[in-house]
Order: structure tokens, then C-alpha cells, then sequence
């Protein structure tokens, strides 16, 4: 029989200590110009040049969370992509054909795609319903 008290003792997590954990002066203060920077940043670029960073952080933002679902817990996701891709869909589609204008877009893309992606498997119970969610 393994000794419970020895791996025990290996699983402790030393936390650090409370002065390793805080943010030093230099660090906020190089955090608030950059914030500053960023907040002052598209009002002296171009409009096209503001677009793409603007892509750039959406692009990240769903990377992100593919990143936390593939990364850290080892799944593949077929279902990050088709909400992406649904959601931008019914973005371009309501903007050019409908002349919606695009912050009314988000929460129509928002309702039909887990209308669409997410009604059926929320309808299946137990280890299926579990399967089926993207």
C-alpha cells in the first residue's frame, strides 16, 4: 500500500508570497501609459488602420478561447468555428444586404446562433446532451 502521507506532502503548492505577488510601482505605471496609449490610439490613425487592429483583437479574442479549450483541457472544437462562422455570416449578411447597422447586428448574430447551434443539443439529456455540445 503507497504511502498517503509522502504524496500528500508532493501535492502541497507553495503559494508566494504576498510582496512576489503585488505589482510594483514601475509595472503600474508602465501599465497606465500603455492603457493610455491604446485609449488615444485611434483618434490619431486612419479609419482603416483602427479597423485592423479592431480585427486583430477579435481574432485574438476567439483564439483565446480555443486556446483554453484545446490547450488546457486537450479537446478538439469543431464548435468554436461554427459559432465564429455563423455569427460573422449573419454579421455580413444583415450589414450588406440589409443596411443594418453594425452594433444592432451582434445581439441578432448572438440570438439566431445559439438558436440555431445551441437549442438541439441543450434538448438532450444525460451523457449525450453532454457530447453533442460544442
Amino acid at each position: 500500500m503507497p504511502d498517503t502521507a509522502s504524496r500528500a506532502e508532493v501535492m502541497v503548492i507553495k503559494a508566494a508570497p504576498a510582496a512576489e505577488r503585488r505589482l510594483s510601482t514601475s509595472r503600474l505605471v508602465s501599465l497606465g501609459l500603455l492603457l493610455a496609449a491604446a485609449c488615444l490610439l485611434p483618434f490619431s490613425l486612419s479609419p482603416f488602420v483602427v479597423f485592423q487592429f479592431t480585427q486583430v483583437l477579435v481574432y485574438s479574442m476567439a483564439l483565446l478561447g480555443l486556446n483554453m479549450l484545446t490547450g488546457y483541457n486537450g479537446q478538439i472544437s469543431l464548435g468554436h468555428g461554427a459559432f465564429f462562422a455563423l455569427g460573422a455570416y449573419t454579421t455580413a449578411i444583415m450589414i450588406d444586404r440589409w443596411h443594418v447597422p453594425y452594433g444592432w447586428t451582434l445581439p441578432v448574430a448572438g440570438i439566431l446562433d445559439g438558436r440555431l447551434a445551441g437549442h438541439r443539443p441543450l434538448q438532450a439529456e444525460g451523457a449525450v446532451g453532454a457530447a453533442a455540445e460544442p
